[in-house]
């Protein structure tokens, strides 16, 4: 028996149960966390630094607020992205965790909900041959994304059961795929932009560091990319991103790029050495061998190299879940459910996806707040 069941012990489940038991301490606040520690998924976000918020995310200083009272100080960089100021991710996750124990929450680990049910005005979870008996349910048990950290997709199951719609879980803020055989280049990383169309019209463009990886492209402004190339409805995976195009710019500061090749080869620079030190070699073969030698083909290529995307790095690769519970189905000022009493929802479970930059994570420690301290009521 217990007054709030939160199921999943990762960014939004910590934070729920700290604002609900900081809200009223009295409450019995109960955290299952099927992995053997809380907060696994913590300790690999920003590459182990943990870039737990962006200044550009509205509500970034409550975050601030909140990892202060928990002893933690943060910096932010040049691009607005908060880290801890130690930039240890198991700093993050050592504060939530030290204070949750310091509040009196319960947490049972390994300890894997297999069924949720709402009986009149309590919820039930079954784990194993014990049942949870809860006033208050808060599914905070991620999307599908690094599954070696819990995220399964289980939350999505639970959600359903209990009759909200799930709009369809797609991985995002991944590597993409293409067609080309970029064997050459793999390893490579290279300064530019990179833009996506869809029929011939341009959805999305970034500048930035962008890596070829034998099999495609990656990089951040790659990943971002990613959240728009999305397979069309009645399209399958074999023909299904047919439709799009990526574009590498190796200059997307300089327009003029024929005029300045023109004048290299002024300078008696010609075959392939009129794109040696312009790119790397391997990037320059390539160009040179699609453009037959042809000056104004290789401008082209180097302001407009054509990828044909294949598809998007799977669940075991992507940060993020694309799709999840409807939000309009949500109470997103408390984070109740519109639809069955007593019930919340926080984090990635949530048809939200941001960036990369902090953005995600954001939405995680806020709507974990928010859902926390609205079951403490």
């Amino acid at each position: 028996m217990t007054d709030i069941c939160i199921i999943g012990g990762g960014a939004a489940g910590m934070a729920a149960a700290i604002s609900a038991k900081e809200t009223n301490p009295r409450l019995r606040v109960l955290i299952l966390e099927k992995k053997n520690q809380m907060g696994k998924k913590i300790l690999a976000s920003g590459n182990g630094k943990c870039n737990l918020s962006n200044v550009r995310c509205e509500n970034y200083r409550q975050t601030l607020e909140f990892f202060s009272r928990l002893g933690l100080i943060t910096r932010t960089d040049s691009a607005g992205r908060i880290y801890p100021y130690t930039e240890e991710a198991r700093a993050v996750r050592e504060a939530l965790d030290q204070r949750i124990r310091s509040l009196g929450v319960e947490v049972v680990l390994d300890g894997e909900a297999a069924v949720v049910e709402k009986e009149e005005d309590r919820f039930s979870v079954h784990l194993g041959n014990r049942i949870v008996s809860a006033d208050k349910l808060l599914l905070a048990c991620g999307g599908k994304t690094g599954p070696a950290f819990g995220s399964t997709g289980d939350g999505f199951r639970f959600a359903r059961s209990l009759g909200h719609k799930v709009n369809k879980p797609i991985p995002v803020l991944t590597a993409v795929d293409v067609k080309e055989d970029f064997t050459r280049l793999a390893g490579l990383r290279a300064k530019g932009a990179v833009s996506l169309e869809y029929n011939g019209r341009r959805i999305f463009r970034e500048e930035g560091e962008i890596q070829f990886t034998g099999t495609g492209l990656s990089g951040i402004c790659v990943f971002n990319l990613s959240r728009f190339l999305l397979l069309p409805e009645g399209k399958s995976l074999a023909d299904g991103f047919d439709d799009y195009k990526i574009y590498v710019d190796f200059f997307p500061d300089r327009e003029e790029v024929e005029s300045l090749l023109a004048k290299r080869r002024e300078n008696g620079l010609e075959g392939r050495k009129l794109l040696q030190f312009l790119v790397r070699k391997p990037v320059g073969d390539m160009i040179f061998k699609l453009s037959g030698g042809d000056e104004k083909k290789a401008a082209r290529f180097l302001k407009a190299f054509p990828c044909s995307p294949k598809g998007v790095k799977g669940w075991d690769f992507a940060q993020v879940t694309k799709g999840g519970v409807a939000i309009e189905e949500i109470n997103m000022d408390t984070m109740e459910s519109r639809l069955v009493r007593g019930l919340f929802f926080a984090g990635e479970i949530i048809d939200f996806d941001g960036p990369c930059g902090g953005y995600n994570l954001q939405n995680a420690w806020e709507t974990g707040i928010k859902a926390g301290k609205e079951m403490a009521k």
